[in-house]
């Protein structure tokens, strides 16, 4: 990471700035080429719920896998289409854990799931060295918090509050990219989900049809090279308007390999 910071310095200051966005190279192909790419990383991930008791219990840290497909498009009013899905790379570090003891245990969830996320954006305006799309995305949620309390008795029972389960939602969505040099493309994005259906409800879970359905929204600032490497950092954000405030945080850094398809 400390590399590609001072990489990002020295392009800021010492290349020219007579570069083109429509001109950028990768791998030397022109990257905007109406291309479709393949985003293969490494990343470290840092999942928390704030709110929740015991917070230890609610958290992940861990290395893992990622990707992306992207179809670029820098054309006047040109769609540009990119797909994420972050429950995989959980899975692949799922395999690494203990599964001797498969029953319903104290923790917490907050993925994607079988549709992931997918982003639809048109550009609005397209410059010299920068550019920008706006859209909408539709996007699922994996979400669902188990807790060990006390009954009036004394005895303990796990409970799952609503909200639970796999849900649906879309939202606007915005892209930018900004042309740093010849060799460096900074490229950002910015979703927020509304939800809007519980597909599929925990059996396990609290019986709530009338809660208010959980937000989401997802930051991303990726450096691309035009060796093909890439590094970013991506942040996911639930907004749980029930009454529990079971927010989450997902934090992630990434360094890969993009491959034109």
């Amino acid at each position: 990471m400390r590399f590609f910071g001072l990489c990002l310095l020295a392009s800021i200051f010492h290349f020219p700035l007579k570069a083109q966005l429509s001109n950028f190279q990768y791998l030397g192909e022109d990257y905007y080429a109406d291309e479709l790419y393949l985003g293969l990383s490494i990343r470290h991930v840092n999942l928390e719920f704030p709110n929740a008791i015991p917070p230890e219990k609610h958290r992940m840290s861990a290395w893992t896998g990622d990707f992306l497909l992207y179809r670029t498009n820098l054309e006047a009013g040109g769609m540009r289409y990119l797909f994420r899905n972050k429950i995989l790379g959980e899975i692949f570090y799922g395999f690494g854990e203990d599964f001797t003891d498969i029953a319903r245990a104290e923790g917490s969830t907050f993925s994607h799931f079988l549709i992931g996320a997918h982003d639809f954006n048109w550009n609005l305006w397209v410059r010299d060295r920068w550019a920008l799309a706006m859209g909408f995305n539709l996007t699922d949620l994996a979400l669902g918090s188990t807790f060990i309390v006390k009954d009036s008795l004394g005895y303990e029972h796990l409970f799952t509050p609503a909200p639970h389960g796999w849900y649906l939602g879309a939202g606007p969505s915005l892209m930018a990219d900004y042309l740093i040099s010849d060799f460096f493309l900074l490229e950002l994005q910015a979703d927020y989900t509304f939800h809007f259906k519980n597909l599929v409800p925990l059996t396990y879970g609290e019986k709530a049809p009338g809660i208010a359905m959980p937000h989401q929204y997802f930051l991303s600032a990726h450096l691309l090279t035009s060796w093909g490497l890439y590094t970013g950092v991506e942040a996911s954000f639930l907004n749980d308007r029930s009454a529990y405030n079971g927010d989450a945080q997902k934090l992630e850094w990434q360094f890969g390999f993009r491959l034109m398809l």
